[in-house]
């Protein structure tokens, strides 16, 4: 047997190169391929292309089993194989899509369950985790289907050149014996032309479709700058539901969170707007987000680019166009349809503020084809847009859809906006809201069996008790705010989206003994009700108690100045990131709520008619008479006497065990967790 991990490095170099030629007038698709020891050139004029076969094969033998870990620290002493994947599809009207799978061949003595794979760039940058290679998704070429094992997928709708790496282990889960095993399997590339693919080539596409169809729409309007050149293409229209011509077309699943694409720019970027409410805070105080020498301290500045930027995936590092400016200029004569002048004082960089919110002129173009009620950004809360309304208030949208100016010092839904980088491209979807774009850059789907605290905040999930029988229609729903602590002891803090029962007479709102020992025998208190654990209390009958942990809850002073989200967690006025900043005092509860400024902190129903006000678990002051934050019906933000009873979203710290058996984590696909 060789040494216990490959020292022999074998290499295996080869490239796949396909050129795309478009002929004028060929309706037909053929390849050919010529092949060497070392590479292989694939040119085709059509819009498939398929490698199957060559010497890209690898063999896998007399190896001892190691850890992830090891592997990791020590992959120059592991066996891999580099490839290249180019190409060119600047002229097609749709991208190339393609596939890098796996095939075993046949007579392999080594199950693929122990075998570990490993994808990274030439430099040992990682592109996907490890995964054992009999758990990876079939590939979609029908002719492998069975037996083709995908580690990568991607398009391109430009001239692109990627270089990978793919290292191979044995796992650590694998029984040795005094058998001599073998494992040998095939890299493949399966590329065609991919019509459902390409950002915002697809959507033009899609909205030149359904014009022809419904040659009454308008769902676009063109918005030229001063020497008439186009400088974006905003989608206008209602809601679905809400009159004919809707927008729901652009609906893009990213980093467990709903977007809508709401512009498209001349060089191909779009920008895009969450679909609902993320949490609920003031705008600022004296600090404002559109001053660039008070940017820095400004409230909605910081969550934006610190707290919630921090939730994306990768930090949008391969998504989000840092080219462009955001419009932050105060609109003349404080009206909605106004287009902002771009001033130097007030664009600011994507570079310095890579997350923004829309402005006044952004918002009334989406509903311009339609009314202010039924357009397709109206959620039916208030949230806040960008720019000044006057000298001291901020516009924001109203429940009701009306673009209006209001305080900086009162809390409003907030809505984050990215610019997409002109060469985003979409692995799967159709653009509507069951079956949104994903993002090819995105992180993979979860496997059965993965842990739930690799996933990402904002994915949904239910949970797998006996009570659902296997029908989880109505199991209730919950949400990743986020995920705490290091390694495998790795807590995953969720929030209920449906609002728990207050029993009328129970009160979920305190005094300044939040949480102290001394009041945990009163029914009045969320602490002892959402806790209680005793035969008809709340934990007591949860039918998913044994998954839980119990979590650090903040019991931050939401005031002095109560504009600042961040005194529901930390010790000081500070600027420093949510995650890093001196705690506040903090009790460890099974049970808790969310504190003001938290990711989904906020209404997340479909609009303030069929909501109700909710309390959160910040302290508004130490006084008695005045209590703790919540969150009113239409989505803003006020603080309630701690004698009013109010609906809650309960939240909950789950086991580190907690393992995931389906789903995609979507709203309608959410996570089963067991």
């Amino acid at each position: 047997m060789e040494n216990n991990i490959n020292k022999k490095r074998r290499i295996i170099v080869f490239g796949i190169i396909f050129l795309i030629i478009i002929l004028i007038g060929s309706t037909y698709a053929f390849f050919t391929y010529s092949r060497s020891l070392q590479a292989f050139t694939l040119t085709t004029n059509g819009i498939t292309a398929r490698f199957t076969e060559g010497t890209n094969f690898i063999t896998f033998t007399g190896a001892y089993p190691i850890s992830d870990e090891y592997a990791l620290e020590n992959l120059d002493k592991l066996t891999y194989v580099d490839f290249t994947v180019s190409g060119n599809a600047e002229a097609l009207e749709e991208a190339i899509a393609y596939e890098i799978y796996l095939t075993e061949k046949s007579g392999n003595s080594l199950s693929s369950d122990y075998i570990k794979v490993y994808l990274t760039d030439e430099l040992d940058n990682k592109i996907k985790d490890p995964k054992i290679y009999s758990s990876l998704s079939n590939t979609t070429y029908s002719k492998d289907a069975s037996i083709g094992k995908v580690v990568f997928e991607d398009n391109q709708a430009t001239t692109f050149s990627k270089n990978f790496r793919l290292y191979i282990w044995l796992d650590k889960d694998y029984t040795q014996n005094s058998v001599s095993q073998t494992f040998s399997f095939y890299v493949n590339l399966y590329a065609h032309n991919d019509e459902n693919r390409t950002g915002p080539y697809l959507l033009e596409k899609k909205i030149a479709s359904l014009k022809e169809e419904n040659p009454s729409c308008n769902y676009v309007v063109e918005d030229y700058d001063t020497n008439e050149e186009l400088e974006a293409t905003y989608l206008s229209g209602p809601a679905p539901g809400k009159g004919d011509c809707a927008i729901d077309f652009n609906y893009v699943w990213w980093s467990g969170k709903m977007w809508r694409i709401t512009a498209i720019y001349p060089d191909g970027a779009m920008k895009m707007v969450t679909d609902n409410n993320i949490t609920t805070i003031s705008f600022g105080e004296n600090a404002t987000y559109y001053n660039k020498e008070t940017q820095a301290k400004s409230y909605m500045f910081q969550w934006l680019n610190e707290d919630f930027l921090d939730t994306l995936y990768n930090n949008g590092a391969d998504v989000i166009d840092t080219t462009k400016s955001w419009n932050a200029t105060m609109p003349v004569n404080e009206t909605i349809s106004k287009k902002p002048e771009k001033t130097d004082a007030t664009m600011i960089p994507v570079s310095t503020s890579p997350v923004g919110l829309l402005n006044n002129y952004e918002y009334y173009m989406s509903y311009k084809n339609t009314t202010t009620a039924n357009g397709y950004l109206n959620i039916g809360y208030y949230w806040w847009l960008l720019n000044p309304f006057n000298a001291s208030y901020a516009w924001l949208v109203s429940s009701n859809g009306n673009g209006l100016g209001n305080s900086l010092a009162n809390s409003r839904g907030v809505r984050p906006s990215i610019y997409l980088k002109s060469s985003i491209s979409f692995s799967s979807g159709n653009g509507t809201k069951s079956s949104p774009y994903i993002i090819s850059s995105d992180y993979s789907y979860a496997t059965e069996n993965d842990k739930l605290y690799t996933r990402h905040s904002g994915e949904y999930i239910k949970f797998d008790t006996d009570g659902n029988a296997g029908n989880y229609d109505n199991a209730p729903l919950f949400r990743i705010v986020g995920v705490e602590g290091e390694g495998d002891t790795r807590t995953t803090k969720i929030v209920a989206m449906d609002y728990a029962d207050n029993k009328a007479t129970k009160k979920f709102a305190s005094t300044v003994n939040f949480g102290d020992d001394g009041n945990t025998d009163s029914n009045d208190y969320w602490d002892y009700y959402l806790n209680d654990n005793t035969s008809g209390g709340w934990l007591y009958s949860l039918s998913f108690k044994d998954k839980l942990v119990s979590g650090n809850y903040y019991l931050g002073l939401g005031t002095s100045p109560y504009y600042n989200y961040k005194k529901s967690i930390c010790t000081t006025d500070t600027t420093d990131r949510v995650s890093s900043c001196e705690k506040q005092t903090s009790y460890p509860f099974m049970v808790g709520l969310l504190r003001r400024g938290e990711m989904f902190a906020t209404q997340q129903g479909t609009g303030s008619s069929n909501s109700i006000d909710v309390s959160l678990i910040t302290k508004y002051s130490s006084s008695v008479v005045i209590g703790v934050w919540g969150v009113v019906k239409d989505g803003g933000g006020t603080y309630y006497s701690p004698t009013s009873a109010h609906g809650v979203r309960p939240s909950y710290y789950l086991k580190s065990s907690t393992s995931i058996l389906s789903g995609s984590g979507t709203e309608l696909d959410p996570y089963i967790v067991s």
